[in-house]
């Protein structure tokens, strides 16, 4: 058998000039096509395109920052409408995190266990929307399922991540943390100068108290209304208030950060935020104290100290007038009058994305059609029951009744972050419950997506003991 043959080193000089031609070569025949691009193409869209395929490779060698980025880019709920479908940031962005986790799945041949615990649960919430979704009165009845499906699909792909030692939960926790941060300052500044903020009214706290006029803009983030925005920022402090108490060391930084949150929630001027934090607040001071007398103590010190003197002071005053439910009990007619058009409504819904075609009829004839987008449900539980009726909606509301229930089961029963984000997806819940009386955000695809990323880092392992159980080839 004859000998390979040993490179000399004009061999290998040689080698190395072909080589060297054929990268000259190949970046001459690029130049040129480049050059010659920008007689039909502005040389600004060329250079944006070469920066965009540079960025595009770079994260996706990065999943995990794609991750990161989603997570960043949930409160981005402007939607672009091309035909019957419309898409956000955000789920582009969701769309390319979950390809990058398929392909890295492929090429690493990784094998993950994906089981939770939420299965169950999950597959029946699929079922019920899916049904939903198909039978609907609206012909995008099975978009709008797709856009809840989402959710579940951003579950497991924080379940990919974290077993996989991509991220951590404390990593993930920053982002959020972060994106929050961001959200609320950008509020405060929208709210302060007027700039980005489309709306404006008689809510001004400040005002009332002599200090400055009624009149103010609110802020609303990146999000379309600043009750999406206060409910958003509500929900993460009733999340993070049980790590800041007994996980976080740095207090005085997390107390500077805490306070650039409240104001984000102030600055919204949403009543509805304020009310599901007060009521986060007071669940968080009965449940994580050790006796019962001191849960009491706890619970009527901020009552009577923050709660009954803002209603007193506030309820005798002209803000009243700006939060009168009268209007609110005329729009709710609405929905009602669409749930109870007849038995089937009532039990089983009229579907996904139906509000429009089912209870803007109901709307009275003095108002304009152009308003009539003011006339939406302003109530979670009312446009649960319109699109899945009493089946479907005791269903949900089942399932985050549970997730509560388990949260505070693993406060009283686990150990370590377990415990504490036990308590904190307990008391997020809570949260929800209430803001979901006066606004539909959990309505929203986006804010969907968030709850089960917050879902994920709970779920991740089913064990009490903090270990997470990790099969990766």
């Amino acid at each position: 058998m004859a000998k390979p043959e040993r490179l000399t080193s004009a061999s290998w000089a040689e080698a190395s000039r072909l080589k060297l031609w054929q990268w000259g070569g190949l970046f001459l025949g690029v130049g040129i096509l480049l050059g010659l691009a920008q007689f039909v193409i502005p040389s600004y869209w060329i250079m944006a395109l070469l920066i965009s395929l540079a960025l595009l490779v770079y994260l996706s060698l990065r999943p995990h920052l794609v991750f990161y980025l989603t997570i960043f880019t949930i409160p981005f709920t402007d939607r672009v409408r091309v035909l019957p479908i419309s898409f956000s940031l955000n789920e582009l962005v969701l769309l390319y995190c979950v390809v990058l986790c398929l392909v890295h799945m492929l090429l690493r041949n990784q094998r993950v266990n994906f089981k939770t615990g939420l299965e169950p649960w999950l597959i029946l919430l699929t079922l019920v929307y899916f049904l939903a979704g198909f039978f609907s009165a609206s012909d995008t009845g099975l978009l709008g399922f797709s856009k809840v499906f989402e959710a579940f699909i951003f579950y497991y792909v924080t379940i990919y991540f974290l077993k996989t030692k991509q991220v951590t939960r404390a990593q993930v926790l920053r982002v959020l943390l972060w994106t929050a941060l961001s959200q609320a300052a950008l509020g405060i500044f929208q709210s302060v100068t007027g700039i980005g903020s489309d709306f404006q009214s008689s809510r001004g706290y400040l005002g009332y108290l002599g200090l400055g006029s009624n009149m103010v803009w609110h802020g609303r983030g990146t999000t379309w209304h600043f009750n999406t925005l206060g409910n958003y920022l509500a929900t993460n402090v009733a999340m993070f208030l049980p790590l800041y108490f007994f996980c976080f060391k740095q207090k005085k930084k997390a107390l500077w950060m805490a306070t650039i949150l409240m104001l984000g929630i102030v600055t919204t001027y949403s009543r509805g935020s304020l009310l599901g934090l007060s009521a986060a607040v007071i669940f968080f001071l009965a449940v994580s104290q050790p006796t019962v007398k001191r849960s009491l103590v706890f619970v009527l010190t901020f009552v009577g100290m923050v709660i009954w003197p803002a209603v007193s002071f506030f309820g005798n005053s002209p803000y009243a007038q700006t939060v009168s439910y009268e209007e609110r009990l005329i729009i709710w007619q609405v929905p009602m009058a669409a749930i109870m058009r007849n038995t089937k409504t009532l039990w089983l819904g009229s579907g996904i994305n139906s509000y429009a075609e089912v209870a803007w009829p109901y709307i009275p004839a003095w108002v304009p059609p152009d308003q009539f987008r003011n006339w939406f449900a302003h109530n979670f539980y009312l446009l649960t029951v319109e699109e899945m009726g009493l089946v479907g909606a005791f269903i949900l509301f089942s399932f985050l009744m549970f997730l509560c229930v388990d949260g505070l089961r693993k406060f009283r029963q686990c150990h370590g972050f377990q415990r504490m984000y036990g308590l904190s997806i307990s008391t997020a819940m809570i949260a929800i419950f209430f803001v979901s009386i006066f606004d539909h955000t959990f309505g929203s695809p986006h804010f969907k997506v968030f709850v089960f990323l917050l879902l994920g880092l709970l779920y991740v392992q089913r064990d009490t003991s903090g270990k997470a159980r990790q099969r990766t080839a």
